[in-house]
C-alpha cells in the first residue's frame, strides 16, 4: 500500500478544501486572513481529515481516493473537526456546524465523484484490442465428441421422420440395439 500519484493527488485536494473552507469562513465573518489566524480555524479540521485517512487506510487496507471512502473521510473531518473545537473553546453554533458539513461534504465527496466518473468514461489501455476493460480474454476449450455421438451414425437433418424408424427397419434396429420390439396389437399373445 505504497501511495502513489493519485494518493498525493487526493492529499492535495482534500487540505484544498479544508484550506478553502477555513479561509472562507473567516473572510465571511471579517476575520483576519493572517496565517495564524488561519490555522486556529483549520487545525481542528486538518486533524479530523487525516483521522478519516487513518481510519480508511486502516480499515481497508488502501488510501481514501475512491468516492465512498471520501464519505468516511468526510465525517471524520466533520466530527473531528467540531469535537476539537469544542474541546479547544471554539465556535460550534448549530448554523455554522450545518455549514461546515453542507460544504465539506460536497467537496470532500464531490471531487472524488467527479474522478470516479472521468475514470467510468475513459476505456482502460489494453495491449490487446481484442480485450475489454482490463478483463482477461476467453480462451475456450475444444470438446469435440467426448461420448462418440458422430459415430453412431444417427439421423441428421435430412433422416426422414428425424430419429423415427421406419417400419421396414425396425427389426433390424431392434437387433442391432438388442431391444425386444413391442408386439403390435393384431398379433397373438402367447399362453400362459
Amino acid at each position: 500500500m505504497s501511495p502513489g500519484p493519485r494518493t498525493a493527488l487526493a492529499a492535495g485536494l482534500d487540505v484544498l478544501v479544508v484550506a478553502i473552507f477555513t479561509l472562507v469562513g473567516r473572510r465571511t465573518h471579517a476575520e483576519p486572513l493572517d496565517p495564524a489566524g488561519w490555522w486556529s480555524t483549520a487545525w481542528p479540521f486538518l486533524v479530523g481529515l487525516a483521522l478519516g485517512w487513518v481510519v480508511v487506510a486502516l480499515s481497508s487496507q488502501t488510501w481514501p481516493t475512491s468516492w465512498w471512502h471520501g464519505l468516511t473521510v468526510w465525517i471524520a473531518t466533520v466530527f473531528g473537526g467540531m469535537a476539537l473545537r469544542d474541546m479547544a473553546g471554539q465556535g460550534t453554533a448549530l448554523p455554522f456546524v450545518i455549514v461546515a458539513t453542507t460544504f465539506l461534504g460536497v467537496t470532500l465527496v464531490g471531487w472524488r465523484l467527479v474522478l470516479w466518473f472521468l475514470d467510468r468514461r475513459r476505456p482502460e489501455p489494453t495491449s490487446d484490442p481484442r480485450r475489454g476493460r482490463g478483463r482477461p480474454p476467453v480462451e475456450h476449450t475444444r470438446v469435440g465428441d467426448p461420448l462418440g455421438l458422430e459415430d453412431l451414425h444417427g439421423p441428421s437433418d435430412r433422416t426422414r421422420g428425424r430419429g423415427v424408424v421406419p417400419p421396414g427397419d425396425r427389426d433390424r434396429v431392434a437387433e442391432v440395439l438388442d431391444i425386444r420390439q413391442p408386439r403390435a396389437p393384431e398379433d397373438p399373445r402367447p399362453q400362459d
